[in-house]
């Protein structure tokens, strides 16, 4: 695979792509995305479930990313798509979802010992029934350890979500190795870092007003389910645009 570095301005062009996939099929994209949230909402009844659930959110993307695909080529974008990932390289996807579990448990790890005192102290000062005058003088204070601790697991998670952003892609799609195809996303997302900015910033606001909806729902990830449908095809769409595979190398002439 070769990798395009592309201009800033391609991070909204991935948006405007993803955009006009998700107009050629909006129900069935609707659909396929409101089966997930529904399967996550009843395997979240499970014990270790968010585990599992990280484990096979690989699986879930390349099988979405493969219906984009077929979108992209004018074919039907069907239900069977959803379980794509687990009937080719499944278990390479399985390792790309180990290799993110273990960046999400690293992640909580770093915030934990820097911050952890103080999330101890807010959480027992809340369940004491503390006032809610009490409770933000609590969370001013303990801002800037706060502050602290999330850039430590922000600092820590940016390098396991830029390699695992396109690697179901890769490993689906081109039957490349797990090791290989985290390097690849992890070196395509370094170079087009603007264009990923870009792309970061322009779902940012109505990311924010959906998970304000959705915390008034009792539902915190609803914003991110809410964009779904946008996001996933703008993924693959961003893939196609950074990703050119190498073309095989020429046969020799026979001798005559």
């Amino acid at each position: 695979m070769n990798i395009r570095t592309v201009e800033a301005r391609h991070g909204w062009l991935w948006l405007v792509a993803g955009m006009r996939l998700l107009r050629a099929a909006p129900l069935q994209w609707l659909l396929l995305i409101g089966i997930l949230f529904v399967a996550s909402r009843v395997l979240f009844l499970l014990p270790l479930a968010p585990l599992l659930a990280v484990l096979v959110a690989p699986h879930f993307l390349a099988g979405l990313a493969h219906g984009a695909q077929a979108v992209e080529e004018k074919k039907p974008l069907r239900n069977g798509y959803l379980i794509s990932g687990f009937l080719r390289n499944a278990s390479p996807l399985l390792t790309i979802g180990g290799i993110s579990l273990i960046g999400q448990m690293l992640t909580l790890m770093v915030i934990l010992s820097v911050g952890g005192d103080t999330f101890n102290d807010i959480a027992k000062s809340i369940s004491a029934g503390a006032s809610k005058a009490e409770t933000i003088r609590a969370l001013q204070e303990a801002a800037p350890r706060m502050t602290l601790a999330m850039l430590a697991g922000f600092t820590v998670s940016l390098p396991v979500m830029m390699a695992t952003w396109y690697a179901p892609l890769l490993v689906f799609l081109h039957d490349i190795k797990p090791a290989a195809a985290l390097y690849l996303s992890l070196l395509a997302c370094l170079r087009n870092m603007r264009a990923m900015m870009l792309y970061g910033l322009a779902l940012m606001i109505p990311l924010f007003f959906f998970t304000r909806a959705g915390m008034l729902l009792g539902q915190v990830d609803l914003g991110l389910w809410m964009l779904a449908p946008l996001i996933v095809p703008s993924i693959y769409a961003s893939y196609r645009d950074v990703f050119v595979p190498t073309p095989p190398p020429a046969e020799a002439p026979a001798n005559p």
